[in-house]
């Protein structure tokens, strides 16, 4: 018999020794107990087969029979997708105004934080478009709105809970903005399991201390 598979539940082969000595059994004695080749045990207890279900269901009745309550299985930590999908939603309406040192540095500090990102996106919101008010890295998307800079927040809260939605565990989202309106977005993003990280300048010029705790201080990317 092979080892079973392993899910989220691995086997422990140790359980069988444990319980063998607790009775004070030899190999060979408990496997005449369970009508069982005088090897299996020793083969579990290496490691080299599993029990099938019923002969764990016999290992078990014999272990309560004496009082022994077994313990077979132990929890496997599952290993967390990777954190490779950047985001990048920057708001040029507010304290954050353009310049090509901070256009280079958002795009250094996303790239250095998600170094082996398999998709980024990044996407710069304006409400007064000119071509010396905007990104020029292709990188960028630019987005402004029809009518009224209100519908900017929305068109971030909007297309950020989006883009994130369709892999929350593997996305990395990056909010460049200083308008406290978007603490609800980052709850949300942070409900979905997306990682949140807040780029602002240096607290007391244009970083609200609401949007910096909604984040947590450790994700909070000061920009120089």
């Amino acid at each position: 018999m092979t080892p079973a598979k392993q899910g989220s539940y691995r086997f422990r082969k140790e359980s069988i020794a444990e319980m063998r000595q607790t009775l004070g059994l030899s190999q060979s004695a408990m496997a005449a107990m369970l009508d069982l080749p005088k090897n299996t045990v020793s083969r579990w207890e290496r490691g080299e087969t599993t029990p099938d279900a019923e002969s764990l269901a016999a290992v078990y009745s014999l272990g309560m029979e004496k009082g022994v309550a077994p313990n077979f299985f132990v929890t496997v930590k599952q290993k967390a997708p990777p954190r490779d999908i950047a985001l990048v939603y920057w708001d040029l309406s507010g304290a954050l105004p353009f310049s090509k040192h901070l256009e280079s540095l958002i795009v250094s500090e996303a790239r250095r934080r998600v170094p082996h990102a398999t998709r980024e996106m990044f996407k710069a919101f304006l409400t007064y478009p000119s071509l010396a008010s905007q990104p020029t890295d292709p990188v960028w998307r630019i987005w402004q709105p029809q009518r009224f800079a209100a519908d900017l927040e929305e068109a971030v809260y909007d297309q950020a809970l989006s883009d994130a939605g369709q892999n929350p565990s593997r996305s990395v989202v990056f909010l460049v903005a200083t308008n406290a309106a978007y603490v609800d977005l980052v709850k949300d993003l942070r409900d979905r399991d997306a990682r949140v990280y807040l780029m602002t300048r240096r607290l007391g010029i244009g970083a609200p201390p609401e949007l910096i705790a909604a984040v947590g201080r450790r994700r909070w990317i000061e920009l120089a």
